[in-house]
């Protein structure tokens, strides 16, 4: 089932089958129940997860109320922003319902993409690519959170 997972995921869609089940057998597959915190804002990050089943809300604390960044379900993947740069988790992520997912230790990432070059050239490449399109978006985002907040002028 794990690597069936993995192997949907983009991040891992150039890892052979032999490393999926490598990596997917080293994860820890956890439960969590509705309204349960999977992480919180400022944790120290040590592992990324991918849903296996059920759906999880991401969300930021604002100076005034809470933001609400995404909601991510089945076969989405999250934390693995601070595999990059070793910085305190961003946002906070809680189950919205009964959730199964799948952790992934960041030392066991880097033992594997150490073990296996081409395939992390590959990991990161998509890793990237992944990281440009999220901040498109941010930037679309505040572009047009600028042009509102200037015509209410």
């Amino acid at each position: 089932m794990g690597v069936q997972l993995l192997q949907d995921i983009y991040l891992f869609k150039q890892f052979q089958p032999k490393e999926l089940e490598e990596l997917s057998a080293k994860g820890v597959v956890k439960t969590f129940k509705a309204d349960e915190e999977i992480f919180s804002e400022g944790d120290k990050a040590s592992s990324l997860f991918v849903i296996r089943h059920g759906t999880v809300h991401i969300r930021r604390s604002g100076k005034k109320d809470d933001v609400d960044v995404v909601q991510l379900g089945t076969g989405a993947h999250l934390g693995e922003m601070p595999f990059v740069n070793d910085e305190p988790r961003s946002a906070s992520a809680i189950a919205l319902e009964r959730s199964e997912l799948l952790e992934i230790g960041y030392d066991v990432l880097q033992a594997h993409l150490d073990k296996h070059p081409a395939t992390a050239v590959k990991f990161y490449r998509a890793l990237a690519h992944f990281l440009a399109g999220r901040l498109r978006v941010t930037t679309i985002d505040l572009s047009f959170s600028r042009e509102r907040n200037l015509r209410l002028f």
